[in-house]
């Protein structure tokens, strides 16, 4: 509770969500609560799974839905954007059907489809099932080692060797990293702004809506 209390403080403090000087100190508390009940709610959801009462580990199931909500919006999410080339979906495969029936040129339609780069299209959507299955074929590939029993000759038995014994650990440490790094490129870009050092960390742009 300290450490999601902490990390909700800095979150806010920093500007993540938003300059704190506008916000007022109101806003800023509310959002500092609403971080830590989600927290809390977390770690309780993640005690129940732990404690029998659902499937598997609490962290790779929330790993997991959130990977596969972030997929299916991606691919089929009805918001729309107006860009250069006129309104498009944000969902890669609602997109690709859109611009074939509103494009005369259908080969360019295509290109748009497979290859936007201000939106998600449908060559990150294969990616990702490529990815997705490279993964799993590698997490199931292992080598059966046969061992002999030295105290019962003649009974031989396999023991299978995986190729890799990572499971979510780097997708945690991943999210963990990225994360990380982007706050604290934002904590320092806040203080000095025109340093050249830490603009090669990121540069922040505050946009109100």
């Amino acid at each position: 509770m300290l450490i999601t209390l902490g990390q909700a403080i800095v979150y806010v403090s920093t500007g993540m969500y938003g300059s704190p000087s506008d916000m007022g100190m109101g806003i800023c508390a509310l959002i500092v609560v609403q971080l830590v009940i989600a927290g809390l709610i977390t770690m309780l959801l993640d005690e129940l799974l732990q404690n029998g009462y659902g499937m598997g580990s609490g962290i790779s199931l929330f790993i997991a839905t959130n990977i596969c909500e972030t997929i299916v919006w991606k691919a089929f999410s009805p918001a729309t954007f107006n860009t250069g080339r006129g309104t498009e979906f944000e969902g890669a495969i609602i997109a690709l059907f859109h611009l074939l029936l509103v494009r005369k040129d259908k080969v360019r339609a295509l290109k748009e489809a497979f290859y936007r780069s201000n939106l998600t299209n449908v060559m990150n959507l294969l990616a990702t099932v490529l990815v997705f299955l490279v993964v799993i074929y590698l997490q199931g590939f292992h080598i059966d080692l046969p061992i002999k029993s030295a105290r019962y000759s003649g009974q031989e038995t396999t023991y299978p060797i995986k190729l890799f014994y990572t499971s979510n650990t780097p997708i945690i440490l991943q999210s963990a990293l990225v994360s990380n790094l982007f706050l604290i490129s934002q904590m320092l870009y806040n203080s000095l702004p025109n340093s050249f050092i830490i603009n090669l960390l990121g540069r922040w742009d505050v946009r109100t809506s």
